[in-house]
């Protein structure tokens, strides 16, 4: 019922419910990475990583953790310890409210696949109050959910990515 990962989010509900005082998930791989080990093979394996660095990274792609996971550790501040089954002497990656590696200039990077990107632009759109409304509340009648949004600091354009299946 809960798809990939759903058992990350149920050992997450229980530690919350048990205010236990560390979440471990177990899983194949030695915990979370910088990026997909599959596709870049020089990516490090983090000690350590701030809840909301987890939560960004799942939602955006790192198959690692179930998105939902996050929030009920988070909540009652319960750290998260990612470990290997297959490598248990790993190290694995501990999440929680602080990390360790804060001073890498870029955490982590994660893709999305089968994503449409939009853009609307153009110099009409500068100083135009309520043109972002107007355009995801387009999305919105039209029963599309916009996963990304970014918009360019000379307000000139609005990009924003919806599932292909929407499209």
């Amino acid at each position: 019922v809960l798809g990939r990962n759903g058992s990350d989010y149920s050992a997450a509900v229980l530690a919350a419910c048990l205010r236990a005082g560390c979440c471990e998930i177990w899983t194949d791989v030695d915990g979370v990475y910088t990026c997909d080990p599959r596709q870049v093979p020089d990516a490090r394996l983090l000690k350590s990583m701030s809840y909301q660095e987890a939560m960004e990274l799942s939602y955006f792609g790192a198959k690692v953790l179930h998105p939902r996971t996050i929030t009920p550790i988070a909540q009652f501040q319960i750290p998260c310890l990612i470990k290997n089954t297959g490598n248990p002497q790993a190290p694995g990656t501990l999440i929680g409210a602080s990390s360790d590696d804060d001073n890498l200039p870029v955490k982590g990077i994660s893709n999305l696949n089968n994503m449409a990107m939009f853009s609307v632009s153009g110099p009409g759109m500068k100083g135009m109050i309520g043109m972002a409304a107007r355009v995801f509340a387009a999305m919105s009648r039209a029963g599309i959910s916009v996963v990304l949004i970014t918009q360019s600091s000379s307000e000139y354009s609005i990009s924003f990515c919806v599932p292909q299946s929407d499209c």
